[in-house]
């Protein structure tokens, strides 16, 4: 075999390996945007941008605790109203979506039915009249 067959075969190699990558890739739908109308949600952040700001502005941010298996979640002051969403970076199918209320400061959510690891929540909730929303990243062991 010379030289010239080997230069043939290593380009029709790499070819093959480039148009196979390039085939996966395109027959995956793994799309790595973390919201899927973030088109939308970019077009109300004004209303999201003021709810962080009356968090800054009222002290109002949560303290978020793990406790074995439940996440205690304590506001400054009692009766909050709204929702906890959980995002999971990794599996967009895992998210979850849970309402939030209390007659107190502490909210307890018993955690054991989730997948350990990492956890974008996302705690939007009205007190008073006035709404807020804070979010934060929670490592679930």
């Amino acid at each position: 075999m010379n030289w010239g067959i080997k230069i043939v075969v290593g380009l029709a190699t790499f070819m093959l390996f480039i148009i196979g990558a390039g085939v996966y890739m395109i027959t995956q739908d793994s799309d790595s945007l973390l919201d899927e109308d973030y088109y939308e949600k970019s077009l109300v952040y004004d209303e999201v941008y003021e709810r962080k700001q009356n968090v800054v502005d009222d002290r109002a941010k949560p303290i978020v605790r793990l406790e074995q298996d439940t996440l205690a979640i304590v506001f400054t002051s009692p009766g909050n109203e709204g929702q906890l969403s959980f995002k999971r970076p990794s599996d967009g199918q895992l998210d979850k979506k849970i309402p939030l209320y209390t007659a107190t400061e502490v909210f307890k959510l018993p955690i054991s039915s989730f997948t350990k690891g990492s956890w974008l929540l996302e705690i939007s909730w009205e007190n008073e009249h006035k709404t807020y929303i804070d979010t934060r990243t929670v490592y679930i062991q």
